[in-house]
């Protein structure tokens, strides 16, 4: 009973996420294995919601030291991140067409079209890696998604440490692979 109930936690889980997208880039002639430690550097706006930031903030440390990265001040980093945020409401509109009415021995009666509108919240997540020597990016990492509502705080943290882990996942390691 408790297998079933596990697969069947584990199988919603991925279902809630299905709309997560996750696109990655890097600069191929930067030796990331070389780069121990890092710093996040991020400058709050006015307006901004800190609490977004801060869960940001803390998922992003919590995966670079799974990756055997040390976290140290912005002037001895050898990688440098920052990330931002967005998100934009979109609106998608679906036209289908259903015959009705008669025609006898033939197709016939009227197309009738039907046209829903859907509203949605798009999130934009972008994670850069920047060399501090030259202050270009050598790694990108985007997460998209359609935003749900969460009920409580523990539910949103849990939400950006997954999106961050997804992100992340492709980031060098410094752990040896198993």
């Amino acid at each position: 009973m408790k297998k079933i109930l596990a697969v069947l936690v584990v199988f919603i889980v991925f279902m809630g996420c299905s709309s997560l997208k996750i696109t990655t880039d890097f600069d191929p002639e930067f030796n990331f294995l070389e780069q121990k430690s890092f710093s996040i550097v991020h400058k709050f706006t006015q307006g901004e919601d800190t609490l977004l930031n801060d869960r940001l903030i803390s998922a992003l440390i919590n995966e670079l030291k799974n990756k055997a990265y040390v976290e140290v001040s912005k002037e001895e980093a050898d990688l440098i991140f920052v990330f931002n945020t967005n998100a934009e409401s979109k609106t998608d509109i679906d036209t289908s067409y259903s015959m009705v009415g008669y025609g006898g021995y033939h197709y016939g009666g009227h197309m009738i079209p039907t046209t829903r509108s859907y509203s949605y919240t798009k999130g934009t997540l972008i994670i850069d890696a920047l060399n501090p020597k030259d202050k270009k990016i050598v790694w990108r990492g985007i997460a998209t998604d359609i935003l749900k509502s969460y009920d409580n705080p523990q539910e949103r943290i849990e939400y950006i440490k997954m999106v961050v882990k997804e992100a992340m996942k492709e980031f060098p390691s410094l752990v040896p692979a198993q």
